[in-house]
């Protein structure tokens, strides 16, 4: 009996610590476990499906006439239009992109007033900026450091009781038409705390004038924006708590730049289809991956907005992974669309976005983390029990079963997420409670096999994130498809239905390879060998320029 409580103890240690380090990982991003009202997303961890998100019905979009998108996120009282989400949504799908950085900007800086700003703040700031008589910029990136903000320079010191602002800042949307800036400047000198290694960041609002010391230059699409003894109109937020704002504004504008990258692949297929050569079975099968990616987009986009407007607004998980799975797929819409012959001048612009949109190496981490953390915490009441294998014989054995049913490829699926589908879809709903128990227990093992140190396993991490993104977008494609058949009488295999098989065996066999490999980390990954070679590539390059003779290249 010892040597089998040895046994069991060693296998769930490093599980436990794993847990308990992860769960107590501090972030910028709330409370991680929400038991009233779990986050759809996050549960995926731990193998939970969310029903009451699943289950809300998608409400008809009324979209006013727009001219400028300048007032939508700004309340009613202020003079805006606070529209929904899922109107948002809808609005930044038909803008011009050549428009877009101009309006996210500005809709990210009224956001954070919103959020942190006084309400003398947002009387006097909030209605000149919905009536677009003043446009708004932040100004948060330094060149040298890019999103690395703890060491950024620009500096803000009081003089006579005001705050005057020194440095610079680049790659400010909308730099030269803005009239207003929220700036990200470090106030360390004024904490008097030099205990603490961190930095002090306060957020200001400064109003260009014609004499108020602000330089700007254009760089390509950016701008860059000096400021030389720049008097701060105000302080937005709380002194020295500036990097909550640039939290906001790091995720403030996912949903605005998805929907509007979906809306610009849209147009350009509309654009060029009728060039398309559809006598060709190769090509028909590539624009059919074509839509089905475009469909499959618009799920993700509408079943996020639903979440956000009638289940849970700090859906900051949901808003990520709606982000990377549009980004992904538009790469694999714009290669598509070079197969079937478009020039790429034709989407240029939208491809350069998405190969300078720097969150993009981010966010599967930051997102990965958000969803470990609450696996963490939410797995913490198994880590007590697990401790205590004697104590807990009975959830011990259930447990163990488990993970054999998991180890054979055979989980035991009882969420019974098909009671919420159509009937039609009873299949798709087994292969999406398959993936997600199968995540679950890669999660598990994660935690296992990685100990305390699983936050600092990116490639893994990222597997797990990917998993995530392919279950939510999965979630998104049935319940769109499950309306749609349910409101439909008239075909009986209609073409959603194809769109979630389709998607769906796809889905399920990325999510087995990616859980195997989660599963076989550390030892059995090919990305260490990967940064092996990279690093001897950059060995054998200098040697080879050092060292020619030696090499016998001459």
């Amino acid at each position: 009996m010892s040597l089998y409580r040895f046994k069991i103890i060693s296998l769930y240690r490093n599980y436990s610590q794993a847990a308990a380090a992860v769960s107590n990982q501090p972030h910028n991003y709330g409370e991680a476990v929400v038991k009233k009202n779990p986050s759809f997303a996050k549960s995926l961890y731990v193998g939970n499906f969310v029903h009451a998100a699943f289950t809300k019905n998608t409400k008809e979009v009324s979209l006013p006439k727009l001219n400028k998108l300048f007032g939508i996120c700004v309340p009613k009282e202020f003079g805006g239009l606070e529209l929904s989400s899922a109107s948002v949504s809808e609005a930044y799908k038909r803008i011009n992109f050549a428009d877009l950085r101009e309006n996210i900007a500005h809709g990210s800086v009224v956001k954070c007033i919103n959020m942190t700003g006084t309400d003398e703040q947002k009387r006097k700031i909030l209605p000149q900026l919905a009536s677009g008589e003043c446009v708004a910029s932040f100004c948060i990136y330094e060149n040298k450091h890019g999103y690395d903000i703890q060491n950024n320079e620009t500096k803000a010191t009081q003089k006579n009781g005001k705050w005057i602002i020194n440095g610079s800042k680049q790659w400010v949307m909308n730099g030269e038409r803005a009239n207003m800036f929220l700036v990200l400047a470090k106030t360390m000198d004024e904490c008097n705390r030099p205990e603490s290694e961190h930095n002090f960041f306060t957020t200001f609002l400064v109003k260009k004038s014609q004499n108020s010391g602000i330089k700007i230059t254009a760089e390509g699409n950016h701008y860059n924006v000096t400021f030389n003894n720049v008097e701060a109109d105000c302080i937005l937020g709380s002194e020295n708590e500036g990097l909550n704002c640039y939290t906001m504004l790091f995720n403030s504008d996912f949903l605005e730049s998805s929907s509007a990258t979906l809306g610009e692949v849209k147009n350009i297929v509309q654009r060029t289809s009728k060039h398309f050569h559809t006598h060709d079975r190769s090509s028909l099968i590539k624009l059919g991956k074509l839509n089905s990616h475009l469909y499959t987009m618009d799920c993700v986009l509408e079943f996020t907005s639903q979440i956000l407007d009638t289940y849970d607004p700090k859906s900051d998980y949901e808003l990520i992974l709606a982000r990377l799975f549009v980004s992904e797929t538009t790469r694999s819409c714009l290669n598509l669309l070079n197969d079937l012959g478009l020039s790429k001048k034709s989407f240029k612009y939208i491809e350069n976005s998405l190969l300078f949109e720097g969150r993009s190496n981010l966010l599967p981490v930051v997102g990965a983390l958000l969803g470990i953390q609450y696996a963490g915490q939410f797995m913490a009441e198994d880590v007590k029990q697990l401790r205590n294998p004697l104590m807990f014989p009975k959830y011990t054995l259930s447990h163990i079963m488990k993970i054999q049913r998991s180890l054979k490829n055979k989980p035991k699926l009882n969420h019974y997420i098909e009671k919420h589908l159509h009937p039609s879809l009873q299949k798709q709903a087994l292969d999406l409670e398959y993936c997600l128990s199968r995540l679950q227990f890669g999660i598990q093992n994660m935690f296992i096999n990685l100990g305390p140190d699983t936050c600092y396993y990116q490639m893994i991490l990222e597997r797990a994130n990917s998993v995530a993104m392919d279950l939510f977008a999965l979630a998104a494609v049935l319940h769109r498809v499950s309306q749609k058949l349910y409101n439909s009488n008239t075909q009986p295999y209609p073409t959603e239905l194809i769109f979630a098989n389709v998607f769906c065996n796809s889905i399920r066999e990325k999510c087995s390879q990616s859980v195997d490999e989660i599963l076989d980390a550390p030892h059995n990954v090919v990305d260490p060998h990967y940064k092996v070679i990279g690093q001897n590539c950059f060995v054998e390059k200098n040697y080879f320029f050092e060292h020619p003779l030696k090499r016998n290249i001459f």
